[in-house]
């Protein structure tokens, strides 16, 4: 039965918060903004959220799960959606470190991708910044991987872009994209419980998305999973090879295109707010992430892997991420290194992450608008 608005507004206004703390952070008590209020405001089920300061790192979590059936812990596993990008940016900015990437290099030497001459053009620098030209997603069967301008020339937000750099990491490690994320900065980064695919619906337990109205989409998060897990071969799913996933896409009665195969380097990332967290500040020794490299719009601009604000003296990185049902933010104040992240399952969730980044920080931020609808 599917719970009714008012018993999600009640359970999140009456969910008791759970609260874990890294060793040498501060243990808190409660929570530092009114989320509850919030969440049942925007209709959102469910929340985690992590914070770093000059304490350490502090999560909570609070709601529920899957509305009126499963609390919200610290331990449970949110859809990342986008915000897996900058997890897969730092991967490549490793590999580059390492100089089995060149930033500069065209990725069609590696990858066979297009025919295009111009979008053979496309680098690694012009990915991590979404200015490749590239699509967000294809899906139509048969429609070609094609640049709409001079790569590098301007801003244009792209997942292919991102599949294309989990690609890349393939032909230059011989591994998958989720192996070498998970070697290189996963398992480095402490993201203990993160993961690109679990093997049962409930351990780990996992957030379901939910409508505007506060209400669970069946079909979508754990669902969507499982139901191309069982399409897949055998075993982890970080170990699909490229054709594995055609594979499973066909048997769903899918195009072999990117944004139905999985793991989706773009968008296929399940954590928690605490790991998330782990993962910014496991970032700070890829400062190139921090390089203005495009202007999108006003004090906003793109770095390589990351959204970037930068107004007066202040300086902050940001990401968003939205699938069905689903919206996250992180924010990280990168002349103090404070940072906020916030995960939901309620597609009202911006409303949530936006008030808890202004009370956090104590600012407006232009991204917001740009982010709204």
């Amino acid at each position: 039965m599917t719970p009714s608005r008012r018993t999600m507004l009640q359970g999140a206004i009456g969910g008791a918060w759970a609260f874990a703390a890294t060793a040498g952070a501060r243990a808190s008590v409660a929570s530092p903004f009114p989320i509850d209020t919030w969440m049942a405001l925007a209709s959102v089920p469910g929340a985690s959220w992590a914070m770093l300061g000059r304490s350490g790192l502090t999560t909570a979590a609070t709601g529920y799960a899957k509305a009126g059936e499963t609390q919200a812990t610290t331990d449970t596993l949110f859809e990342a959606a986008s915000l897996s990008k900058p997890v897969l940016a730092a991967a490549i900015h490793d590999l580059a470190r390492e100089r089995l990437i060149d930033l500069d290099e065209p990725i069609a030497r590696h990858v066979d991708f297009t025919s295009d001459p111009a979008t053979r053009t496309v680098t690694p620098r012009h990915l991590l910044s979404h200015s490749s030209g590239l699509p967000n997603w294809r899906t139509e069967a048969g429609s070609a991987l094609v640049s709409r301008f001079e790569p590098g020339s301007a801003f244009r937000y792209s997942g292919e872009g991102f599949v294309l750099l989990g690609h890349l990491a393939e032909a230059v490690t011989g591994r998958t994209a989720a192996e070498t994320v998970r070697s290189r900065v996963l398992a480095p980064a402490g993201m203990s419980s993160s993961t690109y695919g679990w093997r049962a619906m409930d351990d780990p337990a996992v957030a379901w998305p939910h409508d505007a109205g506060g209400d669970v989409m069946p079909d979508r998060g754990p669902e969507a999973f499982r139901r191309a897990q069982q399409a897949g071969p055998a075993g982890l799913v970080e170990a699909w090879t490229q054709d594995d996933r055609i594979a499973m896409a066909k048997r769903l009665g899918k195009p072999a295109l990117p944004i139905f195969m999985m793991p989706n380097m773009a968008a296929g990332l399940w954590t928690t707010a605490a790991d998330y967290a782990r993962f910014l500040r496991y970032a700070r020794r890829f400062p190139a992430m921090n390089t203005p490299t495009i202007g999108v719009e006003g004090n906003l601009k793109w770095g390589l892997g990351w959204g970037l604000e930068m107004a007066g003296t202040g300086r902050f990185a940001w990401h968003w991420g939205a699938n069905d049902g689903v919206a996250n933010i992180f924010v990280l104040d990168l002349n103090t290194g404070d940072g906020l992240v916030v995960l939901t399952n309620g597609a009202g969730g911006q409303r949530v992450y936006e008030r808890a980044a202004r009370v956090r920080f104590k600012r407006e931020f232009d991204a917001f608008t740009w982010l709204q609808p």
